[in-house]
């Protein structure tokens, strides 16, 4: 399931979620998206 919670907190609109989350070039790695994912899945992509 993709719910979209961590494109909508993202503050610089760097994540696009499609097949799977694409993190854009404006990504700065801040984890403001895996805080809020109920299925903890951006693990992969943030260390926080």
């Amino acid at each position: 399931m993709r719910c979209g919670a961590c494109v909508s907190v993202c503050q610089f609109e760097a994540l696009e979620l499609e097949y799977e989350l694409i993190p854009g070039d404006g990504c700065i790695e801040c984890g403001d998206c895996a805080a809020v994912c109920p299925v903890d899945a951006i693990g992969c992509y943030h260390e926080i």
